[in-house]
């Protein structure tokens, strides 16, 4: 187990992927992650849905471009294809491809399953709304691509991710390589950092940050949006994926949000 301290307390935490699969860079996982599983079957199975699906389709899309039965260039975003072909699998693809096998493939998926499996639990059984949080960082990626021009943005997206866990969860303590203590807040950072000391562009991860910041600063922080119909699911994407939680999620009247019977009203 590992230990971690939030607001004051200690939480202990199992890596559920065991000693093969430990945070990158020594850096320990974040609370809340659950026992340690018996085998790959139940890690799988262990996994909030949305957090299965993406893992399952970065795995299997790579398994497919590694043997050559797919080319990564069917997967990329690429709008001429999209608007004129109708080769609409692209605005899906490109989100679930994180390239070759090797270190930054395995530590990106590392990533992707100890952040996004944490986030998704904080929504309490309410999957689509996660969901919905990823579509909507998508969109607002995909604008802001349109003058970088990444044929992949599930780099973005997975930071994005952690942004805003970093932003739920401000005072979990990290232990770095069992060499220091780095709070979850700061953590981003710390990996832009050790992106640049490997050689690659810091552009991807601050596009993330810059999309993670602006969802939870309005979703979270900013009471004139905070229970905007916007950030809540269409309730055909709730019955799709079919929550968990109290029921699906309604803006009623004067703006609270309220849980159960009625749908958003858009």
């Amino acid at each position: 187990p590992v230990e971690l301290r939030e607001s004051g307390r200690r939480v202990h935490w199992n890596h559920r992927l065991g000693p093969l699969l430990r945070m990158p860079f020594g850096a320990q996982g974040p609370p809340g992650g659950g026992g340690r599983a018996s085998g790959p079957a139940e890690f799988y199975w262990g996994l909030p849905k949305i957090t299965r699906a993406w893992f399952t389709l970065c795995i299997s899309l790579t398994i497919l471009s590694a043997l050559n039965l797919v080319s990564p260039a069917t997967l990329s975003i690429d709008w001429p294809y999209i608007l004129r072909r109708f080769q609409v699998w692209r605005l899906v693809t490109n989100f679930c491809f994180l390239g070759k096998f090797g270190w930054p493939f395995v530590m990106n998926l590392i990533f992707m399953v100890q952040y996004s499996k944490t986030l998704e639990k904080d929504f309490q059984g309410r999957a689509s709304e996660f969901l919905w949080m990823l579509i909507l960082g998508g969109v607002g990626i995909c604008i802001i691509n349109l003058h970088f021009q990444m044929p992949f943005l599930t780099i973005p997206l997975l930071f994005m991710t952690i942004w805003v866990w970093s932003r739920k969860h401000p005072n979990a303590q990290m232990s770095v390589f069992g060499l220091f203590n780095i709070m979850s807040a700061y953590f981003p950072w710390f990996l832009i950092v050790v992106t640049m000391l490997m050689g690659g562009s810091p552009i991807g991860n601050l596009i993330g940050y810059f999309v993670g910041h602006v969802y939870f600063f309005l979703k979270e922080n900013y009471p004139p949006t905070r229970d905007h119909p916007i950030f809540f699911p269409p309730v055909m994407l709730q019955k799709l994926v079919e929550d968990e939680g109290a029921g699906p999620q309604t803006a009623a009247a004067g703006g609270a949000v309220r849980a159960g019977g009625g749908v958003p009203p858009w």
